[in-house]
């Protein structure tokens, strides 16, 4: 008797993939690329890099025309959305929501106004509604979560272990009032915490504000409320970068609750830069 064969990745659900800034959208898209995945890049204009969808199945997309998005989903027979990428809020006289759009926002009502957290659980009830699943990134991409320990062959010294216990408290406690998910801090004192402009201005902003020439480290966690599907803390190769120009002494990063963008490429880069990376549990 004949077993029946086994799954392949062409079993898999049709993924589409909601692609804003940054590198990671182009992770997504190799990932399904190495599983022989089925899927579709909607590419936000005004967010996505020009390099991101070309060469694989795609539509470009305004930010509020949600409607056009949807039916094009639709219509290529997807079945789970991830959504990737930076996405700044517009401002709403910029947007120009066709009737999709119009009703989600109607729905948000005073929240799109406010922080991050309620207006993510709404946009992930809508698409849900219109027939997708909706799925982390961490479900596609192998090996993203970041993970315990050291990345890279740089330590952090004492001071900087330190400041990593600190940074940790402070930024689970921003991170209660949806204010942010980053902080830097040196020698135990908060040189800034992210707020709407995103971790790599906080970076470069606190370059100037170092206690001293060379130390500090960037701290990154979730936010205790955080929907995990969708802008999970990230790092990438800028990010360590960012860090690198701005003399702190390295990045300290919630294992199993942010993104690390290849992990590999982070390591020798950092190493180059001589600056650490590391991956820590948050007690509650």
């Amino acid at each position: 008797m004949s077993s029946a064969p086994a799954a392949t990745s062409r079993d898999l659900p049709k993924l589409g993939i909601i692609a804003g800034g940054t590198e990671l959208p182009r992770q997504v898209i190799k990932s399904c690329q190495r599983q022989d995945r089925d899927f579709f890049v909607i590419a936000l204009e005004d967010f996505a890099d020009v390099e991101t969808p070309a060469g694989v199945p795609h539509e470009w997309v305004r930010l509020g025309a949600i409607g056009k998005a949807i039916s094009r989903m639709q219509q290529e027979g997807v079945q789970e959305v991830v959504l990737a990428g930076k996405v700044t809020r517009p401002k709403l006289a910029n947007l120009r929501p066709d009737l999709k759009a119009t009703k989600l926002l109607a729905r948000l009502g005073s929240n799109l106004l406010k922080g991050d957290d309620e207006l993510m659980r709404t946009i992930i009830t809508f698409l849900e509604e219109e027939g997708f699943r909706v799925v982390g990134v961490e479900e596609v991409v192998e090996d993203i979560l970041t993970p315990e320990g050291l990345i890279g062959t740089i330590y952090p010294d004492k001071r900087a272990q330190a400041d990593i216990e600190f940074g940790a408290r402070i930024a689970r406690a921003i991170g209660e009032l949806d204010i942010g998910q980053s902080v830097v801090i040196q020698n135990q004192q908060v040189l800034g915490v992210e707020a709407i402009e995103g971790t790599d201005a906080l970076v470069l902003r606190c370059a100037s504000l170092k206690v001293e020439d060379k130390g500090g480290v960037l701290v990154k966690v979730k936010k205790p409320q955080q929907e995990a599907r969708i802008d999970l803390p990230t790092i990438g190769l800028a990010t360590v970068e960012n860090v690198a120009k701005a003399g702190l002494a390295g990045i300290a990063a919630e294992a199993g609750g942010s993104l690390m963008i290849d992990r590999r490429a982070i390591a020798r880069r950092a190493d180059e830069l001589g600056v650490f990376v590391i991956g820590f549990s948050v007690l509650d």
